[in-house]
């Protein structure tokens, strides 16, 4: 599977999304796991990302912006956030928007991320500022709304997916599985830089009985059927039905 995102900076020797508003469709759900990030003078704080992957199908405004690259692969957007159903949480903020309603009180008990793949929505499309450590200028997603006529489920041009780490670091900790190698697989397909972000979390290192905790504090402002559904607590068990929206 070809993927059409990168890990690079703001180089202008690959072509990029411009700033606009899309359509486009849910494909990768990747659990990257949990680190220590740190939020301004605060102290560091252990928070479980998730990132969420959108395949662009068409451009709204403005309308002749470029969907697909120059071999016909469709453009790719994502974006890191907390496995949090809090009510300030982006996660939630993104869902609600996206569904164009709240989430209900059994949904925020346990609501299953995987039901969202192949979701249509529509996507405001930023450019990335340009800091000390990045030149900026990459597209990053800044809202996600309910398409017009209401969200569909439909197929895309990249495999729809989701990583799960637990059931990846089973393979690890001696409760290897079908499910598990399965799981390796999936990881083999992931950019560099989330299979990265999974190596140096937490949950990988513990599996692995690594005595090296991950080397550094990440900087806010820098920052498969049994994937786990999330709460407003946290993280729980799974259920895999279809998210109605």
């Amino acid at each position: 599977m070809s993927l059409t995102i990168t890990d690079k900076g703001g180089n202008d020797d690959f072509p990029k999304l411009e700033k606009g508003m899309y359509e486009g469709t849910l494909y990768s759900i990747v659990d990257i796991g949990s680190k220590e990030y740190k939020f301004g003078n605060e102290e560091p704080k252990k928070q479980h990302k998730v990132v969420l992957a959108f395949e662009i199908t068409k451009a709204i405004d403005p309308a002749d912006n470029k969907v697909v690259m120059e071999d016909d692969r469709p453009f790719a957007v994502s974006k890191k956030y907390t496995l949090s159903l809090h009510e300030k949480a982006a996660l939630r903020l993104d869902i609600e928007s996206w569904r164009g309603k709240s989430l209900t009180d059994e949904e925020l008990a346990g609501f299953d991320l995987v039901g969202l793949l192949g979701h249509t929505a529509k996507i405001e499309i930023e450019l990335t500022q340009k800091t000390a450590e990045f030149e900026g200028g990459n597209p990053k997603i800044a809202a996600l709304r309910e398409p017009a006529g209401g969200t569909q489920k439909v197929a895309t041009k990249n495999e729809q997916r989701a990583f799960d780490l637990e059931l990846y670091c089973n393979d690890f900790n001696g409760n290897s599985s079908p499910e598990s190698k399965l799981m390796c697989d999936v990881f083999e397909e992931l950019p560099a830089w989330q299979q990265k972000e999974i190596e140096e979390s937490f949950e990988y290192l513990a599996a692995n009985d690594s005595n090296t905790a991950p080397t550094q504090t990440v900087s806010a402002s820098v920052a498969s059927d049994n994937l786990e559904t999330i709460s407003e607590e946290g993280s729980q068990g799974l259920k895999d039905d279809d998210i109605p929206f």
